[in-house]
């Protein structure tokens, strides 16, 4: 089996890519996980930028929810009251923790007498309220309701709240600062230069922070754990996003990993029953999968949502690449079982060279076109692709061929596999027994996945990312409905000058703007709770009986420390900008929830009230996320235009034919139509995974119709038989590697569908059925266009 004659080329290159894979591998251990929520959304456009603004104004805060629904039907009872209280205080006791606010420490301001009382102290924790004063004082009350306490009485929740950290807060401020001239022009050569050095610094804090904060959510869960006897508890915010985000990374990326080598493994040993067959390709796969991180981590890229199946892809696809150089070594073997071991290998890489490089070209182009997405994660995955396709076409051309001859001697062994001999003959015969049938099959499909295009949509929610039978998915869709939703969204208000007035914080005309705009909103069936500085005339009504007037909203204001000033006006005031901010947050698990028909009522309510649309600015996560959504739709257009232009151009350099380069386009665009057409029948919405199927299934299918066609043509050139003899020969040739690689991505995508995260189960699912459909119109629909329009006089001579 060893082949001790190795000849200095293949020892050498052996030896060079075994140096560069260890240096890679030293380089790999700085590749990084980010799973924060920025990696979700567009940096640098219009909306993130008045976000951030918005942020830095009015002291944003990091905090966790915790919900706590009691066995007790008694919710205030001091058992319950108690257990919120001890869990409070011990929370407190993590380093990074501000406060813990929860209704058993935060003051029942409706229990006062007047309005200027000393509201501080009427706490649960000092006063010791019944059960019936809790009750009446916070029902409906504007600003624990749906924060500390569910509507219908029957949770309560405590507020976790981070200290900031005053470094990289410093860094954060002064990033946006400079930003911030991107809402009226294009940052400078020295401005931007000066955002790059403080993302570098940002980076260096921001992966201390989020160890800090996975350690944090660990600490939160150990304290619960002996209190959930007394009652149930749900974690909810964007630090649990990113938790549960990195967690399922880390899961996915070694999870399928494992599999995928596991299914590798197997199937190369059902396919060729040899262990050179089943060794080599998977010591190629791995330099290729260490090779790439290495590169990845040099080039500064991240690991994130969407790119955690990029290891993956690239196992399958250097697969299907060697695949296709064994099936033909095979090939040779057959037919001249008295060449070399050396003269089998040169010819198999002579000969399939051309083919593997176009095929490798047009998968780049697939995954490269998602670089004008327009959607930044989307950028990201494709140019990480892009690189992993060019370390495997180097591994899978170079180093196989070079580990082949090197180490193994010639395998002269080749596995029969006589039912899918029988299979290609059958399918052979139908191409040219059954052409138009074939035709007709093929354009009926193509009206239905017409009509699925015409139904697709973008609306999607974070929480359908996470399957149902998750615990975070169960988490996060409890607090969405029992506290208020979760995603935020807000209305920045500029106060008119003529409702400005001396020696007063806000004017009354200015409250009644504000509550008819809190009222509007209050109507929409998607928003949760809503405060804003008008709900303190609400608690006054409650206390007074009357409303608040704006020389006592002013008393209140004065009165208060400047802790629990900024806390309770801060958020929602700026006296300095004369701004007004109204908070919200969206219930994403609302079934009937259009984010864009949503800002479209809210928008023609605004005007309806005479507010135009420069005196308002909506931010928030809500609208940086919708903001996603609307550019997938035009996106993915974009992206399959660009990607069906490149191929063409491609595919007309590779055989000098526009003939032959519109037959090829033809199977991939069914199998575009098909996928598409899915999506939109079974109402799958597009979102930052799903969108790159389309480019990608068809990168990765034309690999199979270049092959496909590069033998068709040899066949036309080697040949003077009939059209019926090119077609059963290259079926029974390259037909074979066509059903093995399309079984080892279709196997190997398919171990994504045990993935929690929804999006990377739907791609691998869409991709596999791609595949599928691919290989089904490569070996129908393709030679049947062949056999019919290329003749001799349309192939190039070589």
């Amino acid at each position: 089996m060893i082949n001790k004659n190795m000849t200095p080329w293949a020892y050498l290159i052996c030896f060079i890519f075994t140096l560069l894979t260890g240096l890679l591998a030293w380089q790999a251990q700085k590749f990084e996980i980010d799973a924060s929520a920025d990696t979700l959304l567009v940096d640098n456009n219009q909306h993130y930028i008045l976000t951030q603004l918005a942020d830095q104004r009015y002291g944003s805060e990091e905090f966790i929810l915790i919900a706590f629904k009691p066995n007790s039907s008694q919710l205030f009872s001091n058992t319950n009251m108690n257990t919120v209280s001890t869990i409070g205080r011990e929370i407190e006791n993590i380093s990074r923790v501000k406060q813990v606010n929860s209704i058993a420490n935060m003051p029942i301001f409706t229990a006062a007498d007047t309005v200027t009382a000393d509201v501080e102290k009427l706490t649960w924790e000092n006063e010791k309220f019944d059960e019936k004063t809790l009750s009446l004082s916070l029902k409906q009350h504007p600003l624990y309701e749906g924060l500390l306490i569910n509507k219908a009485q029957s949770a309560l929740s405590l507020q976790v709240v981070f200290k900031s950290d005053p470094a990289l807060e410093k860094i954060n401020n002064d990033i946006i600062e400079i930003k911030r001239h991107l809402l009226t022009r294009e940052l400078t050569r020295q401005e931007q230069q000066a955002v790059d050095q403080l993302k570098q610094k940002q980076q260096v804090l921001n992966k201390s922070l989020e160890q800090t904060r996975i350690n944090e959510i660990e600490q939160i869960r150990s304290i619960l754990t002996p209190h959930k006897q007394v009652g149930e508890f749900y974690l909810g915010g964007n630090n649990l996003l990113s938790y549960e985000l990195i967690k399922i990374i880390e899961s996915d990326l070694v999870l399928f990993g494992a599999l995928i080598i596991i299914v590798v493994i197997a199937l190369l040993w059902f396919l060729f029953r040899q262990v050179s067959w089943v060794l080599l390709p998977i010591i190629c796969c791995a330099t290729s999968v260490v090779m790439t991180i290495g590169l990845l981590a040099a080039l500064d890229f991240k690991v994130t949502v969407i790119s955690a199946n990029v290891f993956a892809l690239q196992i399958i696809l250097s697969l299907a690449m060697i695949i296709h150089l064994i099936v033909h070594y095979q090939e040779l073997v057959s037919k001249h079982n008295d060449w070399t071991h050396k003269k089998l290998v040169l010819a198999t890489i002579k000969q399939k060279i051309k083919p593997c490089f176009y095929a490798g070209l047009t998968t780049a182009i697939g995954f490269g076109s998602l670089v004008f997405s327009g959607v930044q994660p989307v950028i990201s995955f494709g140019w990480m692709m892009v690189v992993a396709m060019f370390v495997s076409f180097i591994v899978s051309l170079v180093f196989f061929p070079a580990l082949l001859y090197a180490i193994f001697n010639k395998q002269s062994y080749v596995k029969q596999h006589h039912q899918i001999e029988r299979g290609m003959q059958a399918t052979a015969s139908l191409v040219i027994n059954q052409p138009k049938k074939i035709m007709v099959i093929s354009a009926l499909i193509s009206l239905v996945g017409v009509f699925g295009c015409t139904q697709l949509t973008a609306e999607n929610s974070f929480l359908n990312y996470f399957s149902e039978s998750t615990d975070v998915r169960k988490e996060l869709t409890f607090i969405d409905q029992e506290f208020g939703g979760s995603t935020p969204f807000d209305v920045l208000l500029e106060i008119p000058e003529e409702q400005i007035k001396p020696n007063l914080i806000i004017s009354a005309s200015t409250v009644q703007t504000v509550t008819a705009i809190q009222n509007m909103l209050a109507k929409q069936q998607a928003i949760g709770v809503i405060t804003s500085i008008a709900d303190f005339t609400r608690i006054a009504q409650v206390v007074n009986g009357k409303p608040l007037t704006e020389y006592e909203l002013t008393a209140l204001y004065k009165s208060l420390d400047t802790d629990l000033q900024q806390q309770l006006f801060g958020a929602y005031f700026s006296e300095k900008d004369n701004q007004i901010r109204i908070s919200m947050r969206v219930q994403d698990s609302t079934k009937t929830l259009n984010r864009a028909d949503l800002l479209k009522e809210i928008h023609q309510e605004l005007s309806a009230m005479g507010i135009k649309k420069q005196e308002y600015t909506l931010t928030g996560l809500f609208i940086l996320y919708q903001d996603v959504l609307s550019r997938l739709v035009n996106s993915q257009v974009l992206t399959i235009l660009i990607v069906y232009g490149a191929m063409a151009t491609t595919l007309m350099i590779i055989f000098s034919s526009l003939k032959v380069a519109v037959i090829a386009l033809v199977p991939n665009f069914i199998t575009t139509l098909v996928i598409m057409g899915v999506l939109g029948l079974f109402s799958i919405p597009l979102d930052l995974m799903t969108i790159t199927i389309a480019a990608v299934a068809m990168g990765i299918s034309m690999d199979d119709t270049i092959h496909y066609i590069h033998r068709y043509l040899e066949e036309i050139k080697g040949n003077h038989d009939s059209q019926d003899q090119w077609v059963k020969r290259t079926n029974l040739s390259v037909g074979y590697a066509l059903i093995y690689t399309t079984t080892v991505i279709v196997i190997g995508f398919g171990t994504l569908v045990f993935s929690n995260f929804v999006p990377s189960m739907l791609f691998g699912l869409l991709t596999s059925v791609a595949m599928i459909v691919a290989l089904l119109t490569d070996i129908t629909t393709l030679p049947v266009l062949l056999r019919k329009y290329v003749t001799k006089a349309d192939v190039k001579q070589a």
